[in-house]
């Protein structure tokens, strides 16, 4: 069950730690301050897209304006990690010498297999 006067007391403490007064906060939500200030005292609740616009400038998560706790979601970091998987090209950029070094044993190999069809 949603408790509406925290969530009015959530938004008046988050608006005071952002120095805003309640009608600095109006005027960047596009509503009245009485709005404003029927919210903080649990009167009404802010509709959804002024909800997520103060998220925003509180920089907090909806979780915690609403609920007032995050939710225990981890979270999940993807770092590019080095690839293992060389194409042609890279491939005989790093092991020129290994291929200079087996392509005359290569070579004397093939031959020595046609002359031997011969």
């Amino acid at each position: 069950m949603i408790d509406i006067q925290a969530i009015g007391q959530r938004i008046k403490s988050y608006r005071e730690n952002a120095n805003l007064t309640q009608d600095s906060l109006a005027q960047k939500l596009n509503v009245s301050r009485q709005s404003v200030s029927k919210w903080e005292k649990g009167g009404s609740l802010p509709d959804i897209d002024r909800l997520v616009t103060m998220s925003e400038l509180f920089d907090i998560s909806l979780d915690k304006l609403i609920l007032g706790k995050e939710k225990n979601v981890q979270k999940v970091v993807l770092e590019k990690s080095p690839s293992t998987h060389l194409n042609f090209w890279d491939f005989l950029a790093k092991y020129w010498w290994i291929i200079l070094i087996l392509l005359p044993l290569i070579g004397d190999a093939i031959s020595n297999i046609i002359e031997s069809f011969y």
